[in-house]
């Protein structure tokens, strides 16, 4: 009698595993609890060489998600750059956007381990900006350039913050003399960028469906 509940017990286990198991493969999606529509602000996002730090800035970007439901498919445009607003007192010199908006939101992947998001990586393409420093203009932002940026989730499935994956966003030169740099790379303070529902301070939610 004792061996009979121990095996019912031991299969009524593994059902549950199994079915955990499943439910996690079987999401697709990521869903999105509140509105598509965003707005995320750095208080120092750096311009840096393979050298120094060129330039320093205050930048808010604002956009939107297409849908609040968001199929978890590499390069999946999924949303778009709508506004950028880059501050005049940046260190060392000045900086604009070259081309206007929108600039292209794509859904990368995701990391943690299921059912709970660590981060959600996206992509941000068809961008151009320029770095005025000393004088000096440079563009930047060929057509093949990608800059990943990683939404970072909390345990409550809040995004916290949004910054430039630092291995991930090298961005090259399109135009401008021969003292401007090759190549570029965005880098943010830890906790910095942080990100809201538009015209609000609400954090945005987002889980797996």
């Amino acid at each position: 009698m004792r061996t009979t509940i121990k095996l019912g017990l031991t299969a009524l286990m593994a059902a549950i595993l199994l079915a955990s198991a499943l439910s996690t493969t079987s999401a697709r999606n990521l869903e999105l609890f509140n509105s598509v529509n965003w707005r995320v602000t750095w208080s120092r996002l750096e311009f840096q060489s393979s050298l120094a730090i060129l330039l320093r800035c205050q930048v808010t970007l604002e956009g939107s998600f297409h849908s609040r439901t968001i199929p978890k498919v590499a390069r999946l445009l999924m949303g778009a750059i709508t506004r950028i607003d880059i501050k005049e007192n940046c260190t060392s010199g000045s900086a604009r956007p070259e081309r206007p908006p929108p600039w292209h939101l794509t859904y990368e992947g995701f990391t943690g381990r299921l059912p709970t998001i660590e981060t959600v990586r996206l992509l941000i393409q068809r961008f151009q900006f320029a770095i005025i420093v000393m004088g000096v203009t440079c563009k930047y932002g060929t057509p093949t350039d990608n800059v990943t940026v990683d939404a970072r989730v909390n345990l409550t499935s809040e995004i916290t913050s949004i910054t430039p994956t630092r291995s991930r966003n090298i961005v090259s030169l399109l135009e401008g003399s021969l003292i401007c740099p090759a190549t570029g790379t965005l880098v943010s303070g830890t906790g910095d960028g942080s990100v809201t529902l538009l015209n609000t301070t609400t954090r945005i939610r987002v889980t797996l469906i």
